[in-house]
């Protein structure tokens, strides 16, 4: 596409860049297809010439025809200004301005316009606008600030962000500062207690136990809502929503309704309800939907009895906590817990016209018609809210020094309730993805919608805000999953590969300083995941804003040079660093080539030459990790099982011995590679093909302390990151 086209400058405006290189280095340039097609996704009508001429048109005059912008982020260490625009004729007057901080503190003035520093000018249909620099003498707080101006009868109001320059640093228990923990897939732990999935009292006790060891922190797979009603959609990266939980997480035997309800402690212990927990506690994959059919129905009967027995009464403490926690929910809560309902009722998906518009009057009937429902799901999310607090307490106490870790999305499902809730938020006609890269030739399309960067503006980032404050709740570290979709987003058109695909900037520093602000008062390190294609200066700006970067140990090599592993000393300071992902091999994995066996079995990868490329580099690669183990002097005897291949525990302690030396400040381990499990979580490019997100751990949680993997692993990890 022509770059001086006014498509191509149609494009630029809306933030659509002219094209990219991929992680080879090859250039792809933008289509006018995909340019037109990403611009409609935006609401933005590129059709035709005349409507890209208007669309031109309509986005410079309406840079030029408010007074203020809607939200202006400013770090505390500058100096706070706004940019005001205004016509010659207005900047004949005074300008009278307001401060109401966010604590209530109120600070107004009267300012001379033309003494305000001019940026730039322009003529608009024979009229002459400047902008300038309105600088207001206040004392720069950091919090969200509503600022108010009035001249010459028109008055504007915007948000103006005030926000520290760095988030939230580590500060472990270790005499150098390194912090270790270990991460596992929550519904992948086993226990004589769960219903068949990992829940949260599962985790309390895991975080009991690895503090105990001498972790400071557990990580986990996003605890995002999910679909009740549809229990088979289990990926984690693929939410409904992400502000609120996936119930089927919760300890129901931990709800305090269980023991007042005497009925519902019947049916657990009726020999047909014991026989089916038994079945799902003994299978290999977790069953969802049979996890589903147990919880839900006797969460429902708690509910009903915590309704008769404490929403019934005026004195109830718990009655009391849950009002509470309904009003603080306000709208958001209200909707998710409608659009569950609505979700269930509707059999075929296809929603009728009517229940599109979340504040239309048939959803309001909808809800009045089915307010114990409504009020259900409300119930559930508080349960959850209680229980995942629960877990940052017992981690505490357990002597983690950071404590939960958990995960955040880069997206929410296209088809869930936080697009529903917000459809003007969200693009339509397109999800985020990602380009083909040596793990994914492919590309990826995750079915998630984007958020329009122009309402993320309009609303002063309200939605932002609201998803890093449910998920940073009881947390002491957030991974920020795909962290590039702060700086850009992978669009890819409803039914295009991801050869037409294009990428969206956003305003990186506008999300890295509120992302700052509700670090620091949540008390919450930030984690970025800065793997796959990582444009320049992005991982720079994160780390003077105090993000950590993520490093996995399978591509930190030299790449430069001879491809060979970084010692030690080269991995950076400020980065959480591990052996593998979710979306990667586990170290069993890689060592055997399974990743690379069940690539080929499935078709993923485009021609042989490339499956021989990768199957050599992996050959290249043990060695190269060898060498590594054996310059750092951690070589074991034994490095594999002469029969299956895999790496011995020793092989497994030394790799995480080795990867433990480094200063970055968080070391992390995956459960699957203390008990050497060979199954990934997750095989990017699969849903039908492969069992994802449902492969549970090999040992019980009872059995974990007598685990010696996981003893001799521990031992090394506080020698390594202690000593």
């Amino acid at each position: 596409m022509n770059p001086d086209s006014p498509l191509a400058r149609l494009a630029l405006a809306y933030g659509i860049e002219p094209g990219y290189h991929d992680i080879w280095g090859n250039w792809h340039g933008l289509t006018e297809n995909t340019a037109r097609r990403v611009l409609g996704a935006m609401g933005i009508d590129a059709a035709n010439e005349d409507a890209i001429e208007s669309a031109l048109r309509a986005h410079h005059d309406g840079q030029w025809t408010r007074l203020l912008p809607p939200v202006c982020v400013r770090r505390e260490s500058e100096s706070a200004w706004l940019p005001l625009t205004l016509t010659e004729t207005q900047e004949s007057t005074r300008l009278r301005w307001r401060l109401r901080e966010e604590n209530g503190t109120e600070h107004q003035g009267v300012l001379e316009i033309v003494a305000q520093d001019l940026l730039e000018e322009v003529e608009l249909d024979g009229e002459r606008f400047r902008r300038r620099r309105l600088q207001l003498p206040w004392v720069q707080c950091p919090g969200y600030h509503q600022v108010s101006v009035s001249c010459a009868g028109h008055q504007a109001r915007t948000t103006l962000i005030v926000t520290p320059s760095h988030c939230v640093r580590v500060h472990a228990g270790g005499a150098r500062g390194r912090a270790w923990g270990i991460a596992l897939q929550l519904y992948g732990v086993r226990s004589s207690r769960n219903w068949g999935i990992g829940d949260l009292g599962d985790l309390a006790t895991a975080a009991t136990l690895l503090g105990g060891l001498g972790a400071d922190l557990i990580g986990i797979n996003p605890l995002h809502a999910l679909y009740p009603d549809e229990p088979q959609r289990a990926s984690p990266y693929s939410p409904s929503s992400r502000c609120f939980a996936n119930p089927l997480y919760l300890d129901v035997e931990a709800v305090p309704d269980f023991a007042e309800c005497m009925p519902a402690r019947e049916c657990v212990q009726a020999p047909s309800f014991q026989a089916e927990l038994r079945r799902l506690r003994g299978v290999d994959l977790v069953d969802y939907a049979g996890v589903a059919r147990l919880k839900l129905p006797l969460l429902r009967q708690l509910y009903e009895h915590f309704r008769d027995e404490h929403l019934a009464s005026l004195l109830s403490v718990r009655g009391a906590a849950f009002r509470d926690f309904q009003a603080k929910g306000g709208r958001a809560l209200h909707l998710h817990a409608i659009f569950e309902v609505l979700h269930a009722h509707i059999a075929d998906r296809v929603w009728p016209e009517k229940y599109l518009d979340p504040d239309s009057t048939a959803v309001a009937g909808f809800a009045r018609d089915h307010a114990a429902d409504v009020e259900f799901h409300e119930y559930l999310q508080w349960l959850l809210f209680e229980q995942i607090s629960h877990v940052r307490d017992c981690a505490r106490a357990g002597g983690m020094h950071i404590g939960l870790y958990r995960d955040l999305a880069v997206g929410s499902d296209e088809s869930g309730a936080d697009v529903w809730r917000g459809p003007h938020a969200h693009a339509s006609r397109v999800s985020v993805g990602a380009p083909p890269d040596d793990f994914n030739l492919q590309g990826q399309v995750w079915g998630l919608s984007p958020w329009l960067p122009r309402h993320l503006e309009e609303t002063a980032y309200a939605d932002y805000v609201m998803t890093l404050r449910a998920n940073m709740h009881a947390s002491g570290a957030l991974r920020i999953d795909h962290v590039i979709g702060l700086m850009r987003l992978f669009w890819v058109p409803a039914g295009a590969t991801c050869e037409e695909g294009a990428f969206i900037r956003y305003p990186l520093d506008d999300l890295v300083g509120i992302l700052a602000l509700e670090s620091v008062r949540a008390r919450c390190v930030i984690i970025g995941e800065d793997l796959g294609t990582v444009p320049d200066g992005l991982r720079a700006a994160l780390h003077d804003s105090g993000l950590l970067s993520y490093r996995v140990l399978y591509f930190s090599k030299h790449w430069h040079a001879d491809h060979s592993f970084l010692a030690p000393d080269e991995f950076p300071a400020q980065a959480l660093v591990t052996v593998s992902t979710h979306d990667l091999p586990t170290l069993s994995g890689y060592w055997c080539g399974r990743d690379l066996d069940l690539r080929e079995s499935l078709g993923l990868f485009p021609n042989a030459d490339t499956r021989d490329r990768l199957r050599a580099e992996r050959e290249l690669d043990r060695r190269r990790l060898l060498e590594v183990l054996d310059r750092q002097e951690l070589l074991p005897e034994v490095v594999a099982d002469a029969e299956t291949g895999r790496p011995t525990s020793e092989m497994i302690t030394a790799v995480h011995r080795y990867i433990a030396r480094s200063e970055s400040a968080i070391m992390m381990l995956q459960m699957e590679d203390v008990f050497g499990q060979i199954e990934q979580a997750n095989v990017p490019g699969t849903v039908q093909q492969q069992p994802n997100w449902c492969r549970r751990l090999d040992l019980p949680l009872e059995q974990w302390a007598q685990c010696r993997p996981l003893m001799e692993l521990a031992k090394a990890m506080r020698g390594e990151r202690c000593g």
